[in-house]
């Protein structure tokens, strides 16, 4: 009988240092999420006005997310980035007042940190003919229109 011992030495030593490998990456891969990069931290906090637990936001319409309008002559996307902004169509030249915002159709809002399309309503239909709340799905930004209950 030939001794195998040289062999299997061999074998297992291989195995071994495979079996470490896969061991390091697993805790390297486990452990990434809890290292610091050296960066600051750039979590903010929402404003209390808003009353949610999302990581920013703003309150008011004057800082109101980007919208975009349905153009009530040729049906085209207006996109009025600020809320005292004009409204103009770049298709057919119609120029509106900001104040006429409520009279035209609501397409979107846009998140103004990473331009993702935002959902929006109100919660007072009756009172108020504007969305009075927007939130971002990706980044979790949430904006509230201010009024008093």
């Amino acid at each position: 009988m030939a001794d195998d011992s040289r062999g299997l030495a061999a074998t297992l030593g291989v195995a071994g240092r495979r079996l470490l490998a896969l061991l390091r990456w697993l805790v390297t891969r486990l452990l990434a999420p809890l290292r610091t990069d050296g960066d600051p931290n750039k979590f903010r906090l929402s404003s209390v006005e808003t009353h949610t637990t999302t990581i920013d936001g703003d309150t008011g319409w004057a800082y109101r997310p980007p919208a975009t309008l349905r153009c009530p002559a040729c049906a085209a996307e207006i996109l009025q980035a600020d809320s005292r902004d004009p409204i103009d169509c770049p298709h057919c030249r119609v120029e509106l007042p900001a104040e006429r915002f409520s009279d035209l159709e609501l397409l979107a809002l846009t998140c103004p940190l990473c331009r993702t399309r935002m959902q929006h309503g109100r919660r007072h239909p009756k009172a108020f003919d504007v969305p009075e709340w927007a939130t971002c799905p990706n980044c979790q930004y949430h904006w509230e229109f201010k009024h008093f209950y």
